[in-house]
């Protein structure tokens, strides 16, 4: 079995197949990697240059039998952290019925083009480059249909290609505005049925700007894909037999194939313990006091405030959401058939999950439910990463309300509400039509600070603010520089944590801002904590690069390597992982950008708090006595054992 690319130059409107053996290339990311690297060299250039190539493909289980197999996992040279970055959209594979396992685009186009990839039963493949002027695909963005954004991007494809999606159940990959304003730009797939959006179950590869190099580097606004190909007709014998599966899972697991997908994924369908599901229902009650809120703030306050706001949050999020997406029993899935329906859907359509609610939710100062999904609906539809939104969002509110900023400076109508010891209901509604007005501005680009900080990201974007305003820097005792959380990455490379409190999301690992590395709440010594997050990042690549959902690690880590061996011949799966992000280290190097040290006070107070917060007294007195000093020694044995451990 090959692993076979589809290389489209969309600036000669040229494509054509190249095949890979599998003890060369086994996946979408080791596929990207190589080719970044080897043929591409884009770390030599510019990251929206044509070479910039986006590589976006499935795992060697798709079509099988086996839940959570059908990812479309993409690799590029992120605008956000200027690194290659690694991310994927749940079920898009499933509808990928073409004899290529990944598309590898490059060049640039002079016009914004829509590619429609055909495949054929016999493994003939047809593609069209369809132009669009950039007016008419932001006038549909703006609306079409009474939708907006890549929802009208997707009625408007559909009504033009309306036989092609019913006759193939096609899908697509789209982008929105929030690509051709900001370097945060998500790559966005609805799954649709018998010609119609099928609200709640698409997903978003939507981390480090992926949708931004496909509109921006190469000038694409869609890609449709589908037709007649079964790609289950080049898989081992096993991987589409459930009583072979069986037989495997019992000898690895001591438990049938169906059980242990469900035991392993009790959090994501429903966990009884806590009377929920997914996400948003397992995370409040387990994060509790520890739950980010207030762009970082939270850490400064006392148990009991955070309790009482982690108190609203439990009656006016997570209670509305049982009572709106679990009692109703409104689960779906990624498009993709699979028993955990981690999506819980409300009110027919808002697709609920913990990072984009929470992010542009208590993170930014508003903690009822009804108020965060008008930001979240906002983000999906202009196609922004909600994750780093939030921190764009709360960056600014809180420049905002410690008088940095003047509203009118960003184009917003008013003062946010952010005192933790007076927030209550009200104050989200408040901060919910400020965050609206910001989220508008992030994606149309239509306000000069808020574009800054939009495209160049919140940390390079501060730096140049302390410049701009350093008048009222130096009259408030505070720089902008001192305020916003993220991972650095060279001199302008960042990405912002997901929403744990967690030295794992801000330690200088290779790849952040997704869980290649531990995100529990622990302090540990940073040699320990170092081996600790390389094994977890190396376990993630595998079954990414497998093309497989996380939410199915819990046995896909056991049984994937096993079936690796045995089916493809592939020799110590792990240590190919490892290898695959050696490469990777590499690149970053390359790229310039490799991790470097922390240069925010509040990611310095983000690491002492926590340190206090999970009981590691000789941390918590080192960063007491010179939090600069211990900081630098964290990072610095953290980041010589991560070479160590990679042999670099």
């Amino acid at each position: 079995m090959d692993y076979t690319a589809l290389f489209i130059d969309v600036g000669r409107k040229k494509y054509w197949k190249e095949d890979y053996l599998i003890r060369d290339v086994c996946g979408p990311a080791e596929l990207g990697v190589k080719l970044h690297l080897e043929r591409f060299e884009s770390w030599r250039k510019h990251v929206y240059h044509p070479d910039n190539a986006l590589v976006i493909g499935r795992g060697i289980f798709a079509g099988s039998k086996l839940y959570g197999s059908h990812r479309l996992v993409a690799v590029f040279r992120s605008p956000l952290t200027t690194g290659l970055h690694v991310s994927a959209l749940g079920g898009a594979a499933y509808q990928f019925n073409i004899s290529a396992d990944s598309l590898v685009i490059s060049g640039r186009s002079e016009k914004p083009l829509i590619l429609k990839i055909t495949g054929r039963r016999e493994g003939d493949i047809e593609l069209e480059f369809h132009e669009i002027e950039l007016e008419k695909l932001t006038d549909i963005w703006r609306e079409y249909s009474g939708l907006k954004g890549v929802y009208a991007l997707q009625k408007y494809l559909i009504d033009l290609h309306r036989d092609f999606y019913e006759k193939y159940s096609a899908r697509s990959i789209l982008v929105g505005p929030g690509s051709l304003n900001t370097n945060i730009g998500a790559l966005v797939s609805i799954t649709i049925i018998k010609g119609k959006m099928d609200f709640g179950s698409e997903d978003f590869a939507a981390r480090a700007g992926g949708g931004s190099v496909l509109l921006r580097a190469h000038n694409v606004a869609a890609i449709i894909y589908g037709g007649e190909y079964d790609v289950s007709t080049k898989l081992p014998r096993e991987l589409t037999d459930v009583n072979a599966l069986n037989k495997i899972f019992m000898e690895t697991l001591g438990k049938p194939y169906i059980q242990a997908v469900i035991d392993s994924g009790v959090k994501y369908r429903y966990d009884p313990k806590v009377n929920s599901g997914g996400t948003l229902g397992g995370n409040y009650p387990h994060l509790g006091v520890t739950t980010p809120m207030l762009n970082w703030k939270i850490i400064y306050e006392s148990p009991e405030t955070r309790k009482r706001l982690h108190g609203l949050i439990m009656k006016y999020m997570w209670e509305i959401f049982n009572k709106e997406a679990i009692e109703t029993r409104s689960w779906k899935t990624c498009g993709e058939p699979c028993p955990l329906a981690c999506k819980k859907v409300r009110k027919d359509k808002y697709k609920s999950d913990y990072e984009p609610y929470n992010g542009l939710g208590p993170f930014i100062g508003i903690f009822h439910i009804h108020e965060a999904e008008k930001v979240v609906e906002l983000a999906d539809a202009y196609g922004l990463d909600a994750i780093e939104l939030g921190y764009i969002i709360g960056f600014i509110l809180e420049a905002v309300s410690r008088g940095l900023l003047k509203p009118e400076d960003v184009g917003i109508s008013g003062v946010p509400e952010l005192d933790p010891l007076s927030m209550g209901e009200k104050s989200s509604a408040v901060n919910s039509k400020l965050a609206v007005e910001l989220a508008e501005h992030v994606a149309l680009g239509t306000n000069p600070i808020v574009r800054l900080i939009s495209e160049r990201g919140v940390r390079d974007a501060a730096k140049i603010l302390d410049i701009l305003y350093s008048e009222r820097c130096s009259l408030l005792k505070v720089k902008f520089s001192d305020i916003p959380v993220y991972a650095p990455y060279g001199e302008r490379g960042h990405i912002g944590p997901n929403y744990y409190w967690t030295p794992g999301l801000v330690a200088p690992l290779y790849v952040l801002g997704k869980y290649w590395t531990v995100y529990s709440g622990v302090f540990a010594e940073p040699e320990d904590f170092a081996t600790k997050c390389v094994e977890r990042a190396i376990y993630e690549l595998l079954i990414e690069n497998a093309g497989f959902c996380r939410f199915h690690r819990g046995w896909a880590e056991k049984v994937l390597p096993k079936l690796m061996e045995r089916l493809y011949n592939i020799e110590k799966p792990l240590d190919r992982a490892k290898q695959i992000y050696k490469l990777i280290a590499k690149y970053q190097k390359l790229a310039g950008a490799y991790p470097t040290p922390w240069d925010s006070k509040r990611i310095l107070d983000f690491m002492a708090r926590a340190a206090e917060e999970y009981g590691n007294a000789t941390w918590a007195k080192l960063f007491r006595e010179n939090p600069e000093q211990a900081a630098i020694e964290w990072w610095s044995r953290f980041y010589s054992t991560l070479n160590k451990l990679l042999e670099q």
